[in-house]
């Protein structure tokens, strides 16, 4: 009998402990962000300043990113999709990287021009031969700045060599 009120206690303690959601600037920019990210997942945006975007290959010649300290502002966008934990191999991440001058108000660039922005879409799952990371060269990335100094990203791109979920975004900080 002891055991029994134990258990219910303890179940109607988990139940009772409930963390309360906050509101804050953290939830409005993933409000922003819900308008363009798919609805099965999360995205997240970040502006990692003091760093600098390198484009190296492997072994077998695949590139990938490595972000480390640098004098330059990298931008990424992450899209990764809500998964059943139960499920193996069922990770499923979209990311896009740019480097930027951390001195840049505005930017406007297109097509070609976004290897000069190091721009690199990643396509992260267990697909075989369409994951990995490649460069973009079909697409725009605009970076204004507001008189209140906010900044607002927009990024247009494609590619055609994996299919992607991610084909635009549009942030403002």
């Amino acid at each position: 009998m002891n055991v029994r009120y134990l258990f219910l206690i303890a179940i109607g303690t988990l139940l009772a402990c409930q963390s309360q959601k906050n509101l804050n600037t953290q939830d409005k920019k993933k409000e922003t962000l819900s308008n363009y990210c798919p609805e099965d997942g999360n995205c997240t945006f970040e502006v990692l300043t003091n760093s600098s975007l390198s484009l190296l290959t492997d072994g077998i010649g695949q590139l990938y990113p490595e972000v480390k300290k640098g004098n330059k502002t990298v931008l990424k966008f992450e899209y990764k999709r809500s998964v059943d934990p139960r499920i193996a191999d069922g990770g499923y991440t979209e990311i896009v990287y740019a480097e930027i001058d951390p001195k840049t108000d505005n930017l406007s660039l297109s097509d070609e021009q976004l290897t000069s922005a190091n721009v690199v879409f990643g396509r992260l799952c267990y697909c075989k031969g369409q994951a990995g990371y490649f460069r973009i060269d079909q697409g725009s990335l605009v970076i204004s700045t507001a008189k209140d100094r906010s900044k607002t990203y927009a990024f247009t791109f494609t590619t055609d060599k994996v299919p992607q979920r991610l084909t635009h975004f549009f942030v403002t900080q």
